[in-house]
């Protein structure tokens, strides 16, 4: 058994394991890190007394969707490539992300999977449908941005 985090992102939703996850905590709005910022980054918040890029799941992933009325949280995740560059970045979630146990018996694959570029898998957890991300993509895209790299110099 695993632990979990399965957040909501518009369109769906993405199930990460505990130990990625620093913290869930509130949406902060972001502070703009340059006017030619890609949409995917949001900007960056300050956590914990850092500057953390927050990230558009939906932008990153290109889901088009409407959300409407959300409730937004922040998921605050280790960073696995570059701790130095990097130690930590954020997901906005469009609601509360909830703590689930995953089993082997708990997940089916799906017959034929959504291929989209930062997903590793589209899975039906407890007949849910849920995606499993790419976290190295995403931390490729922050550290190739040139507005992540002016800002992890600040």
């Amino acid at each position: 058994m695993i632990r979990c985090i399965l957040i909501p992102i518009g369109g769906g939703q993405i199930l990460l394991p505990h130990a990625v996850i620093a913290e869930v905590c509130s949406y902060n709005e972001p502070e703009q890190v340059a006017e030619n910022q890609p949409d995917w980054l949001l900007g960056r918040v300050n956590w914990r007394h850092q500057q953390v890029p927050l990230l558009s799941i939906e932008e990153a992933l290109s889901l088009s969707v409407a959300i409407s009325k959300p409730k937004y949280s922040m998921v605050i995740l280790y960073g696995l490539e570059s701790t130095g560059l990097m130690p930590y970045y954020a997901l906005r979630a469009i609601d509360v992300p909830r703590t689930v146990s995953v089993t082997e018996e708990s997940f089916t694959l799906v017959s034929s999977p959504e291929v989209r570029t930062g997903l590793v898998y589209s899975v039906m957890y407890n007949s849910e449908k849920v995606w499993l991300l790419d976290l190295t993509y995403l931390e490729n895209l922050l550290k190739k941005s040139p507005t992540f790299l002016q800002q992890s110099v600040v």
